[in-house]
């Protein structure tokens, strides 16, 4: 390694810094833009693992969590409630769905910024394959809101919730954002099983990309990168 790739991060000694293509045998983003952090990895990979011993399949998937663009910059940009708000409505919205089989919610987050005034989240949610393997439609319904019953239109609906508007306000559209595969450059989901290397190689990419260093907001107050208990 040479003296300008450091081993820990300038603004946090505590956290450890990794520039190559693959962390522990998988395939991890190799950045332009900085190393990603070892502590994030290693998390990450604890809560795959976790999830593949708790359900038989997992259905994976990762989502960008946007505030309007035209909003000014609030209280509730200055720490994560706004997050947790959404975590618990999404909860909510799983639970009275009355899907044929139950499901925890497990997921990992990391808060961004660069050049806007607020940041943003990026998510990687993990749910059990038996209830939910799919994200349905983006698009509103006819009205323009989010009323349908697909894990896409109630994500959204959390997310309003979470920011205080109501879930029928027309005014707000896809500010999630789902991630593409990067080959298919289709929306990216995945089934996790503990024996399957290429299926879990292929999500400790995605979730990767939560663990650059870079734009993380380290000088903010709270964390910038966590995720469901195990």
């Amino acid at each position: 390694m040479s003296q300008h790739q450091p081993l820990c991060h300038p603004l946090n000694d505590k956290l450890r810094l990794h520039y190559e293509d693959t962390y522990r045998g998988f395939d991890v983003h190799h950045r332009t833009d900085g190393p990603l952090v070892v502590n994030y990895l290693e998390r990450s990979l604890q809560t795959l693992d976790a999830v593949t011993r708790i359900n038989s399949t997992t259905f994976a998937f990762r989502v960008d969590l946007r505030f309007p663009g035209e909003m000014s910059r609030l209280p509730m940009h200055e720490t994560n409630d706004v997050l947790a708000r959404f975590f618990s409505f999404f909860r909510y919205e799983l639970k009275r769905s009355q899907a044929k089989y139950t499901t925890q919610l497990h997921y990992l987050w990391a808060r961004e910024q660069v050049n806007s005034d607020k940041p943003h989240y990026h998510l990687m949610i993990l749910l059990n394959k038996n209830a939910y393997d799919s994200l349905g439609s983006f698009a509103p319904d006819g009205s323009g809101i989010y009323s349908r019953n697909n894990l896409y239109h109630r994500m959204m609906r959390s997310w309003l919730k979470a920011m205080g508007f109501a879930q029928d306000d027309p005014r707000f559209h896809q500010l999630i954002h789902v991630s593409e595969d990067p080959v298919t450059k289709e929306p990216w989901s995945c089934a996790l099983h503990r024996d399957d290397w290429i299926a879990m190689n292929e999500a400790v990419f995605m979730v990767s990309y939560l663990c650059k260093a870079y734009s993380k907001p380290f000088a903010q107050v709270g964390h910038v990168f966590d995720g469901s208990r195990l």
